[in-house]
């Protein structure tokens, strides 16, 4: 029919006047920028993950090394029994535990009378002073408040005042874990731990008294402890002055 005009259908709008196509690209817009924080955010937190990480072994390895130096320095001049490049074997009294005979112990006796025998447990080695040179001896049973007895007879007479102390033998070394890394352990009286993980390498060196190095087990006066990291190029060095 003459005359008659077309009209164009108008483009659909939201009550906002946003076209559809316009939405649509405004949300594609939005998850892009949600996937580029969501990716931030994950490196963040996996790098803070990371660190948290290091720092914790880190302290592990610190206190690892206080805690050798600490017991090194119970053992004193000629305590070491294995000084190796990644092994240092020793013998000390590392929870300080010491008494006094309270009566006099007969040649062949087999008890003692003490201060206080508690926290002495069975098998344990016992240093008996009462003059040069001192007995070692091992314990039959815990020990009970006065009262400690040993395995063997005493071979002389212990007459009173005479000291009682504990020796604990004592070795760090390393070794590798079923996943091939290496470990920093702690042997106390047959007992083991781990004292931390990821370890590079552990390199202990020892000096005498004139700061040269010595493979003579009575001449160490210092033990030197250079600890690596994997992954890290950060190394720990302890230097540990042996009580003459």
């Amino acid at each position: 029919m003459s005359g008659r005009r077309s009209f164009t259908k108008p483009e659909v709008r939201n009550e906002l006047g946003t076209t559809m196509t316009e939405l649509m690209m405004a949300m594609g817009a939005g998850l892009i920028v949600l996937g580029a924080t969501l990716q931030v955010v994950t490196y963040f937190q996996r790098h803070y993950s990371e660190q948290q990480e290091s720092v914790a072994r880190h302290q592990d390895l610190r206190l690892a090394l206080d805690l050798l130096e600490q017991e090194l320095r119970t053992g004193g001049l000629g305590s070491i029994s294995i000084a190796g490049p990644d092994e240092l074997q020793f013998q000390g009294n590392i929870h300080g535990l010491v008494t006094t005979v309270t009566a006099t112990a007969t040649v062949s006796q087999t008890t003692l009378s003490v201060e206080d025998g508690r926290s002495w447990g069975a098998g344990k080695t016992v240093l008996l002073c009462v003059v040069d040179p001192c007995e070692t001896h091992i314990l039959a049973r815990d020990g009970q408040r006065f009262l400690l007895t040993i395995t063997d007879p005493l071979a002389r007479a212990v007459p009173v005042g005479s000291s009682v102390s504990m020796i604990n033998l004592v070795r760090y070394y390393t070794r590798r874990n079923e996943q091939g890394f290496r470990q920093l352990m702690r042997m106390v009286d047959g007992g083991t731990s781990v004292l931390s993980d990821d370890i590079q390498t552990v390199q202990f060196s020892y000096w005498d008294e004139r700061g040269q190095t010595t493979a003579s087990l009575q001449q160490i006066t210092r033990v030197v402890v250079d600890v690596g990291v994997r992954h890290e190029s950060i190394r720990f060095v302890r230097d540990i002055s042996v009580r003459t």
